[in-house]
């Protein structure tokens, strides 16, 4: 057996205790890799991930490997940590029945952003959170919105977001969009300080086809889970869908997103 083991290389405490638990697993006869941030391991197989750090480490994951279909154990280092099941503390307690695969799975709903100028198709990144399109000065934007092509409206402001569920707890939020239950598959499109009353936030089915048109030739640049980001001018649209394939969370331990969702944002308070 073989697992990735990926760490926050900014976090000193993500890397001694990737350090740690490798010697751990090999001593159980586990094969291990390790991911540091410094490179993305695609050439071997593998059948499982731990992450160790907080949301913006598993989100970089997500990103980068949810095309393997594998599960992954998020370990909390960080500090929001929606996306993690077990503490590091708890770490050795559960270690044994993750490679034993005794553990239960929840799926999570990614989006894919692809890019496209003058209709030819010029990049695409899997999105475990969001995108967001916003002006590249400080000066008020307009972008027309579509839904399955059909013209929804023009939005002026600071920009829009498109959140998938696990997204609607991050920077949606922050912008006034609704919290949307994780086991449902839905978009949540919301107006970052819309300059119009009437544009409020939109939850829009998963399985319909959303796409943004800068207006009036203006510079924009887009966001995928605020980890990357790409300077795009007014012959750009993005595009977003549902993706093919969906993060695999391991749980370990019951949770209740609702719960969880009190006690996170509370502690935060």
């Amino acid at each position: 057996m073989r697992i990735v083991v990926v760490n926050n290389k900014r976090l000193a405490s993500t890397v001694e205790m990737g350090q740690r638990l490798a010697q751990a697993l090999v001593a159980m006869g586990i094969e291990v890799l390790i991911d540091s941030s410094s490179a993305v391991i695609t050439a071997l197989p593998f059948e499982a991930m731990i992450v160790l750090g907080g949301d913006g480490t598993m989100i970089r994951t997500a990103r980068q490997y949810a095309d393997r279909d594998v599960p992954v154990l998020g370990v909390n280092m960080g500090t929001v940590g929606f996306l993690s099941n077990i503490r590091a503390e708890e770490l050795d307690q559960y270690l044994e029945r993750f490679v034993q695969g005794d553990f239960g799975l929840e799926e999570r709903m990614l989006q894919e952003v692809s890019l496209h100028q003058d209709g030819t198709l010029i990049g695409s990144l899997l999105s475990l959170n969001e995108v967001s399109i916003k002006s590249q000065g400080s000066r008020i934007i307009t972008v027309a919105v579509k839904v399955d092509g059909h013209h929804h409206g023009l939005y002026r402001g600071d920009g829009v977001i498109i959140a998938t569920p696990s997204g609607s707890t991050a920077y949606s939020l922050s912008c006034g969009g609704p919290i949307i239950d994780p086991a449902l598959d839905a978009f949540a499109l919301t107006p970052i300080t819309s300059y119009q009353l009437n544009k409020r936030p939109l939850v829009i089915a998963a399985a319909k086809h959303i796409e943004i048109d800068p207006f009036d030739g203006e510079q924009y640049h887009i966001a995928v889970d605020g980890q990357v980001t790409r300077a795009i001018s007014g012959d750009c649209s993005i595009h977003v869908r549902k993706a093919d394939h969906r993060l695999r969370l391991a749980i370990m331990k019951p949770r209740h997103f609702f719960e969880t969702i009190m006690e996170r944002l509370q502690r935060d308070s």
